[in-house]
């Protein structure tokens, strides 16, 4: 445990750095200022290390944070302080330590060890070692002051002018008791040794009194004889000794039985020879901290004459901390001195401790002045500070934040006690001006030379940049170059600067006063008993005020500083024509710190008899400052996406939202305040324009009446209504008075929840938003039922508000609730409801600015430049010739020109307006010309992904059944889905979903072959989508439609589909089960001969579909259409369809079980039409020539094959292999050794009716068929 924040902070920056590199201990710190919510969840997570201030760790422990159930070792740093100042902090923490050990089993066994390190022995320390360590503590000293502090030694402290010393020290002599046998006197100046020498030994009994002398002029052995003579002295002798010592002696003598020392003088160069001769009576001292103290036996007078004016303050300290009286004398001098130190320091500004919290805590070391003076403090006198207002108000901006409670601020306006306001003259930006411009000039650049404490000079950077310093502190040479601390005393703040830099004031400059002026916040100091604040709380707030400005009340005005109290955050709401206030900073800024209620009181007391100050402020005037009413505004987040629902909307330009995340607390609050009965309250209102109040909402047909918080717009008297502008909703309603109610501060706890806001990138339509506009972004906000749409809000810039008071929110509105994300924005200039903003353009059309002028303008350089004038256009003509124009220029640019269109932005400005237009006509011209620049163009398709136009054009057919754009955009889509990348754009768009839900849907001759297409490729892409569309019903509808079009074009790319479709065995099943065979083989007889590729498109899907399926197969061999259409191909078609036919028949004949057909003694039955059999043989060996195969076959046996076999032709070997007959000799003794393995084999038809058997030709008979 530290003292501080900022000794927890070194501490913990040591151990991590030990720790973390040695030991892999984690290590925490925690303190107050805003910190400890940072760590309350890696202090749950654990920690072997944790470093902290009492207050901040008792907080933690109460809130169940950490315990201290695994604590073993307690170190307290600053431990004088802890016991002193934060007595109560620790003993609770010990109590709950002392309850931990209590409840700590009796047989675990955890090492417990309390340690602590100070700078003090004190009172308090030695109470809290007797509480808290038991048995024999240790104690080490190291300093001889501190040891005589703990041994209590006595202090007897005599005041003398110079030359009554002799008499007092021999007054002294006589005083000692009768147990100090042994006395060292001491002093520091060996020209007194001789003068002390003929004192006592005057003094002395020569018979019994020993006296010896102790020089720093002795060599070493007269010195050890010294040490011998003293430790024998006392040795069979009842008389005393007498040690006189010059300071140099110690440690060489090294003196330690003395009883009791003498100071002949305490011109001492430092603390540390004091201590040395305290140190010469050690031997007396307690050796355990259970001892009692060496009471009397250990004495030291001290003779302080008036030249200890340096020494007159340790004593005085000393004294305190030993709770010895201090002599009324010493403190009269004491006291004096203060005075002349404080008037020496005349030209030293006020303490800031001292103006910060009204005490300095070590005032005894502080280096600045602690009386206020009249010829400095009183404003106005200081020819360079601001001659500042005393009382009344004033305007300030804030320039620069010191700590939680001092600022820099430049006082803008002031407004007098009688109401009277006073716009200050800003010199500020013109001093700043001239200086530039008199510094710009070398010439003008005069060195300051060697400057000295508070000299006003001018500081010139590395940028050019000059500004009017003050020398606040000098620091002593480093790396050969002279640095001093400055102060901006036009801007506030403080820097370290090179001497060399600093340049001399001009004349002109020196007359024109700081600039900054000093502002303290009121009544408000650290937590934790702590002088200094935190640099977290520090930026959080400098976050908060700087550059803002605020209104505040003058409390006191010294020199160049005001004290304002309240210091309030005002804003103007130019709609309501009212100011309200958003927060006041000392209420803000109480989380960070305590109250400190006694601060004006102590300021006012040290002015009083040197100033004249204005009447001070009675405790009601005080509480009432304190309570005015506040009203703070929740507020968006920039750059982050936000749950939000639009409450109100008076235009695109000017709506309200809430945030999600707290209705819950806002529904909480509106029931508290709904069951207070504010009507109670009503007719105390102050109803004077934004005034905070409580207001009766009217109720509707589906809710009741209920109050809610509002501000009060105006009142008309006549008619006794009141304007009320709802503070949670954005609404406004006109109300009787009765209705509204006094509101409370606590009632005002929870911020307001109506965040005023605009729309992103639009602007009206015509020369005003109209209601019509503002309906529009209600529907598309709302549900048909009129409930709030769930809404994702991204704030991209604020500006000033107008009816809320805090800021207005430029927001980028997104309705994710549907398939496709809807900017509600872009969806609102697609309606027609408003236009880009001229903002925008720059924005989304970026090339419209920069088009080369040298290109004619019906170049694909007029592409981007169009787009963008119809972006901005509002006639609708204007529109349609712009989108023609497009349209026209993409139809003439030349294949190799393409890439230069999306060179020059063509294709993303043609991507980022789709999102802006629903007008049929333009869509259709604005797609076309897409499509233009997409076909045969893999990066201009890849420029579309990249620029959002798939997620564009998928919005488009979602909202738009007109056919001629819904035949552009798919014919968009199946051109871009043959590229890889924007396959995946489309599906994550729910592009594919689209499709199915169109191929449903659709029935346009033009829309359906593109979206066959689109499926098509999506299908070939990836497996997934071949699920996808399944389940969506796509293969039902593909098969529907080879079934029933008419169409050629449509039933080619349905077939095309559903070959793709079939990469997958589920898909090949499900086209089976929903009749895609038996409608693939019926369209293929009826289809003309001579339309061969759409022939053979059916037949190569319907050659996938069956492969490697059986229930497929089998609905090929039960259907009658494909012996018709094996009929119909043995005299004509086309060669690769008949080789494609011959596949399919190949497969369909060529079904076996899991045994060898060769080892079956008989065959099952293959298919139930035993003609059908027979049928596919003829049909097939007329085809390809069969019969001529299979004689050759049975004759190559023994012959070899017969030359005359053509290349195509196939062999059915047995039921799982189709071979190829090539005619190279190689092949052919391949095919000769499997017809041998057939030699001798009998081929069983007896499963075939004997009509059957003789239709089949003899050497067929050979072959092992089913």
């Amino acid at each position: 445990m530290a003292s501080t924040w900022r000794k927890a902070l070194n501490i913990y920056e040591l151990s991590q750095f030990l720790c973390g590199t040695q030991l892999r201990a984690r290590v925490l710190v925690i303190h107050g200022g805003g910190q400890e919510e940072t760590q309350a969840v890696p202090l749950i997570n654990g920690c072997e290390l944790l470093v902290a201030t009492p207050h901040s760790l008792l907080r933690l422990l109460t809130q169940k944070h950490t315990n201290l159930r695994r604590l073993c070792y307690l170190v307290l740093d600053d431990v004088d302080i802890l016991v002193e100042q934060m007595t109560a902090e620790l003993q609770s923490i010990m109590a709950q330590f002392a309850e931990v050990l209590r409840r700590r089993p009796a047989g675990l066994v955890i090492p417990i060890q309390f340690m602590g390190f100070g700078s003090h022995w004190t009172v308090g320390l030695q109470r809290y070692v007797s509480a808290y360590m038991s048995g024999n503590p240790l104690a080490i000293f190291t300093s001889a002051l501190e040891a005589a502090v703990f041994a209590k030694v006595q202090h007897r402290i005599e005041m003398c002018a110079s030359v009554d010393l002799p008499t007092h020290l021999l007054d002294a002599l006589q005083t000692l008791h009768a147990a100090h046998k042994k006395i060292v006197i001491f002093t520091s100046h060996e020209m007194e040794l001789d003068r002390l020498a003929q004192l006592v030994d005057g003094y002395a009994d020569k018979a019994a009194d020993v006296v010896l002398f102790g020089s720093n002029k002795l060599g070493h052995t007269e010195l050890v004889d010294l040490r011998q003579a003293w430790l024998q002295a006392d040795r069979g002798c009842d008389g005393r000794a007498y040690m006189i010592m010059h300071d140099d002696c110690y440690e060489m003598l090294r003196i330690v039985d003395a009883d009791a020392i003498i100071h002949w003088d305490l011109g001492l160069k430092s603390m540390v020879r004091f201590r040395n001769r305290l140190g010469c009576m050690q031997q007396h001292y307690p050796v355990s901290l259970q001892e009692t103290h060496a009471g009397r036996q250990c004495l030291s007078v001290v003779l302080v004459t008036e030249k200890c004016v340096k020494q007159a303050r340790t004593l005085v300290r000393l004294l305190r901390r030993l709770r010895q009286p201090v002599p009324q004398k010493l403190q009269a001098f004491h006291k004096g001195i203060l005075e002349s130190t404080n008037k020496s320091r005349r030209c030293i500004d006020l303490c800031t401790y001292l103006k910060a919290y009204g005490f300095c805590r070590d005032q005894d070391y502080c280096h600045e002045r602690h009386l206020v003076v009249r010829s400095l403090d009183t404003p106005g006198v200081v020819p360079y500070y601001q001659k500042l207002p005393t009382a009344g108000q004033v305007k300030i901006r804030v320039v620069h934040v010191v700590d939680v409670t001092r600022y820099y601020a430049h006082v803008l306006e002031h407004k007098s006690v009688a109401g009277e306001v006073v716009t200050l003259t800003a010199t500020y930006r013109e001093l700043a001006i001239d200086l530039s411009l008199y510094y710009g000039v070398e010439a003008n650049c005069t060195p300051h030379g060697v400057p000295s404490l508070w000299d006003v000079c001018v500081l010139k950077n590395d940028k050019g940049v000059s500004r009017r310093v003050r020398v606040f502190f000098t620091t002593k040479p480093r790396c050969g170059l002279n640095y001093v601390q400055v102060q901006y005393i036009d801007e506030g703040g403080f820097s370290e600067a090179k001497v060399s830099c600093l340049l001399k004031l001009a004349e002109q400059f020196r007359s024109i006063p700081f600039q900054a002026v000093e502002i303290y916040i009121c009544r408000l100091m650290p937590s934790d008993n702590d002088i200094s604040w935190p640099d977290t709380a520090s930026l959080m707030v400098h976050e908060l005020l700087h550059g803002q400005q605020f209104d505040g009340q003058i409390q006191l005005a010294l020199g160049n500083t005001l004290w304002l109290d309240p210091l309030v955050k005002r804003s103007y709401l130019a709609a309501i024509k009212v100011y309200t206030n958003e927060f006041t900073v000392r209420n803000r800024l109480l989380m960070l710190g305590l109250d400190n209620a006694q601060h004006l009181e102590k300021l006012r007391k040290i002015c009083e008899g040197v100033l004249h100050l204005p009447d001070n402020l009675d405790a009601a005037t005080i509480n009432r400052l304190d309570g005015v009413l506040v009203c703070q505004t929740d507020v968006m987040k920039l750059k982050e996406f936000e749950d939000v629902v639009v409450s109100s909307i008076i235009s695109p330009q000017c709506f309200f939202l809430q945030h999600t995340a707290t209705e819950q607390e806002l529904e909480s609050l509106l029931d508290v305040i709904n069951e207070g009965d504010p009507r109670s309250r009503a007719g105390q209102v102050d109803l004077s324009p934004g005034s905070l109040c409580l207001a009766l909402f009217p109720g509707t047909d589906d809710a009741r009446a209920r109050w809610n918080r509002g501000r009060i717009v105006s009142y008309e008297a006549e008619t006794r209504k009141v304007d009320v502008f709802f503070l949670d909703f954005g609404d406004t309603a006109l109300l009787p008075q009765s209705d509204i109610a006094v509101i409370h501060q606590a009632e005002l706890k929870l911020p307001c929840q109506a965040i005023e806001c605009s729309l992103l990138h639009v602007s009206p339509p015509d020369d005003d938003w109209t209601d019509k506009n503002a309906d529009a972004l209600w529907d598309l906000t709302h549900d048909a039922d009129e409930r709030n749409t769930l809404l994702i809000a991204k704030a991209v810039g604020s500006s000033d508000s107008r009816y809320t008071g805090n800021a207005s929110f430029l927001v980028e509105l997104y309705d994710c609730s549907t398939p496709q994300d809807i900017l509600i924005g872009q969806e609102l200039v697609a309606r027609g409801h408003a236009i880009g903003s001229p903002g925008s353009v720059q924005e989304l059309f970026p090339e419209a600015a920069v088009v080369d002028t040298s290109l004619p303008e019906e170049s694909y350089a007029g592409i981007t430049t169009a787009c963008a004038k119809l972006y901005r256009s509002k006639e609708r003509a204007e529109r349609v010739h712009l989108a023609k124009r497009i349209s026209d220029i993409a139809q003439e640019i030349a294949q190799p020109e393409h890439d230069a269109v999306r060179q020059c932005g063509g294709i993303r400005s043609l991507c980022r307006l789709l999102g802006f237009v629903r007008n049929e006509e333009i869509l259709t011209c604005l797609l076309q010309s897409l499509n233009c620049f997409i076909a045969d163009n893999d990066d201009n398709k890849d420029e579309v992904c990249r620029e959002e136009g798939i997620r564009a054009i998928c919005r488009l057919l979602q909202c738009t059944s007109a056919a001629t754009v819904q035949e552009q955009a798919t014919l968009v889509f199946a051109r871009l889905t043959s590229n890889a990348r924007c396959c995946a754009k489309i599906r994550d768009c729910g592009g594919l979903a689209l499709f199915c839900r169109l191929l449903l849907d659709v029935d346009s001759e033009a829309v359906l072959p593109n979206i066959c297409l689109a499926l098509k490729n999506m299908a070939e892409d990836n497996h997934k989508n071949c699920t996808f569309i399944k389940e969506s019903g796509g293969i039902a509808r593909l098969c529907e439609l080879v079934a029933m079009s008419d169409d050629d074009i449509i039933l080619e790319y349905a077939a095309w589909t559903l070959e793709k479709l079939s990469m997958l065995n589920s898909n090949c099943d499900v086209i089976g089960q929903l009749g895609g065979v038996e409608a693939l083989l019926e369209r293929a007889c009826l289809c003309d001969m001579d339309s061969s590729k759409l022939v053979l498109r059916i037949l190569v899907a319907l050659k996938a579909i069956v492969t490697d399926h059986p229930n497929n197969i089998q609905r090929v061999n039960d259907s009658s259409a494909f012996f018709r259409l094996c009929d119909r191909l043995c005299g004509e078609g086309d060669e690769e369809v008949k080789k494609v036919l011959q596949q399919i028949a190949s497969r369909c004949t060529h079904q076996q079980d899991a045994s060898d057909v060769l080892n079956m003694e008989s065959y099952t039955q293959y298919n139930s039409d035993d003609e059908g059999v027979i049928r596919i043989v003829r049909s097939l060996g007329e085809i390809l020539g069969a019969k001529s195969a299979v004689e050759t076959s049975s004759r190559g046996q023994h012959e070899g094959l017969d030359e005359d076999v053509g290349p195509n032709a196939s062999l059915l070997l047995d039921d799982r292999e189709l071979l190829e007959l090539p005619t190279d000799r190689e092949s052919s003794e391949l095919v000769r050794q499997s017809s041998s393995q057939l030699h001798g084999k009998q081929v069983t038809t007896s499963w075939l009716p004997e009509s059957m058997q003789e239709d089949l030709p003899p050497p067929l008979l050979d072959l092992p068929l089913r």
